[in-house]
């Protein structure tokens, strides 16, 4: 496990296990920031977004109290389990008696990192017993719009599952049994350049293929994804 300015990099299950992190009731007693991250997921990759705001958090962390752990997600399965990892990024905002008290799946809100920490940060440890009367300051009027906040769930799904592999494809059908002449042809050129891809079946699930076109602003399936980017459609992988 190597420290940079109080990080601690995670690296496998060993490292995981050596810094006590499998074990719950060996973190209670402090704060712990949980970063999920891959390296072929650049936004949480080394010097992407994600990653440099946890390097700044990191720089006031000591003074916090909150430990910092960044995870490469698929090389340590049994912490990654642990916490029902399925996307990256993820966050996990551990409090002082080691319960979760906020996460967050995948998505692109770096802003919503910071916020999450500061909660964490300014949050009273159980131990002291704090009488606040005031009403705590995170509480905003619920002013959103519920359209927005689902418009927002589903995005974050998009994201998710546009990076949940690093070639994607959504198509229409599914690999054995494609729905339409492009699906196929999609699927007959990523199989002969024998490239590895995840797939989505979008006529299963239409609010997908309803966001994913406004999502992408691409109108057409099959979509071809490489690394969370959209490459395009069939003419464009050929």
């Amino acid at each position: 496990t190597t420290m940079s300015s109080s990080i601690v990099d995670i690296k496998n299950d060993t490292e995981a296990k050596a810094a006590s992190l499998l074990d719950a009731s060996a973190l209670s007693g402090q704060k712990n920031v949980l970063f999920f991250y891959a390296d072929w997921h650049e936004p949480s990759a080394a010097g992407g977004p994600f990653d440099m705001v946890v390097k700044a958090l990191a720089g006031q962390s000591g003074t916090d109290g909150v430990n910092m752990y960044r995870v490469l997600a698929e090389e340590a399965p049994t912490l990654s389990q642990k916490y029902n990892v399925t996307t990256v990024p993820t966050f996990i905002f551990l409090n002082s008696d080691g319960a979760a008290i906020e996460r967050i799946d995948g998505g692109e809100d770096v802003a919503r990192v910071t916020q999450c920490y500061s909660r964490l940060a300014s949050s009273a440890s159980t131990t002291t017993t704090s009488s606040s009367t005031q009403p705590s300051p995170t509480q905003q009027p619920e002013e959103q719009s519920e359209e927005k906040e689902e418009e927002q769930t589903l995005n974050n799904r998009l994201q998710s599952l546009i990076t949940s592999s690093p070639i994607m494809l959504f198509l229409k059908g599914t690999p054995n049994a494609p729905k339409c002449g492009f699906s196929r042809q999609a699927i007959e050129m990523l199989t002969e350049s024998n490239l590895t891809f995840g797939y989505f079946n979008i006529l299963e699930d239409d609010e997908v293929r309803q966001g994913l076109k406004s999502y992408s602003d691409w109108p057409t399936f099959p979509q071809f994804y490489v690394k969370g980017e959209l490459v395009g459609g069939l003419d464009i992988m050929k």
